[in-house]
């Protein structure tokens, strides 16, 4: 059975890196449309310009505004998309925590109820309770009973508070007056 677990695993492993390689790949893909459309809009407006300057021989530059500024719009624009194209491959892309199903080994995402591959339930998960209390030497916020910034001694609060021992009450002779 070790040897289904382990590929469980390891297919569950491809899956996921297939995924991720087949965005990146449709990302370039739309990036490299989007720049060579604007690459036609900058080829259309190159021969308007020259169809514009043989039949004119460049008389009245100002009517050649037009085309310059197509030109310009669309390296604008390819610069853009370069530009966002660059910022998302920067960015890291938020990858789930996984963890092993406790049934079958399997790795799968944090907040799973259920086992994909083998059914199994998912234990609830633990909650973790930290005692956080303010240092009195200096003031910051220590997890422990040292302060991690000053190394000052720090008494965690107590969940119950603490009585004052009763002492025993005393005998008297007679009734209290």
């Amino acid at each position: 059975m070790a040897i289904l677990d382990n590929l469980g695993k390891k297919l569950t492993e491809v899956t996921q890196t297939t995924m991720q390689v087949s965005k990146g790949l449709m990302d370039s893909a739309k990036t490299a449309l989007a720049i060579s459309a604007e690459e036609r809009e900058i080829e259309k407006a190159y021969r308007s310009l020259g169809q514009w300057y043989y039949a004119t021989k460049g008389e009245n530059p100002e009517e050649a505004g037009e085309y310059i500024d197509i030109v310009d719009t669309s390296l604008r624009k390819i610069r853009e998309i370069r530009e966002e194209a660059e910022a998302a491959r920067t960015v890291e892309t938020p990858v789930s925590a996984l963890f092993a199903c406790p049934a079958c080994g399997a790795q799968i995402e944090q907040g799973s109820q259920f086992c994909p591959i083998c059914g199994a339930m998912m234990p609830a998960p633990e909650i973790v309770e930290r005692e956080e209390t303010i240092c009195p030497n200096c003031g910051e916020l220590a997890q422990g009973p040292f302060c991690s910034h000053c190394g000052a001694p720090v008494n965690p609060p107590s969940s119950v508070p603490s009585e004052a021992p009763q002492s025993a009450p005393e005998e008297s002779d007679g009734p209290n007056p």
